[in-house]
């Protein structure tokens, strides 16, 4: 079972950020789950929220938490998504994250040539290459 953290997102953009990572980390074979506003607003609110993400942490999820108030229960790398990031950069930001934290293992990421591409314009949109 893999280590579980629960990241918790503010600022910007919260919830395609959280959709965007939460589809990265699937794609990446990670166990990820994520609790939104519908989410937390169906467990009884943003309290049982916080318990609900320290109970999925313990069990080796990695938890996307993005829903307003009570701050998530046990282990939590707290991310604040600023304006200017879009949602896919902010997704990509918080995953370089993680694995400094040593919860994912990027270096042995394969990238398919699709994905490559994309990586490619999306590095080009940001006039990072050209």
């Amino acid at each position: 079972m893999g280590k579980g953290v629960t990241v918790w997102l503010t600022g910007a953009h919260v919830s395609e950020t959280a959709h965007a990572l939460l589809l990265r980390l699937r794609e990446l074979g990670s166990n990820a789950e994520c609790i939104d506003e519908s989410h937390a607003a169906r467990l009884g609110g943003a309290t049982a929220a916080a318990h609900a993400c320290h109970e999925l942490c313990s069990q080796g999820v990695i938890v996307v938490a993005a829903y307003g108030g009570a701050r998530p229960e046990g282990e939590c790398l707290e991310v604040e998504i600023p304006a200017h990031d879009t949602p896919d950069f902010a997704a990509e930001k918080v995953l370089d994250e993680l694995a400094e934290a040593g919860v994912l293992d990027l270096k042995h990421t394969d990238y398919s040539p699709e994905e490559e591409e994309r990586i490619k314009h999306r590095l080009a949109d940001l006039g990072y290459i050209e």
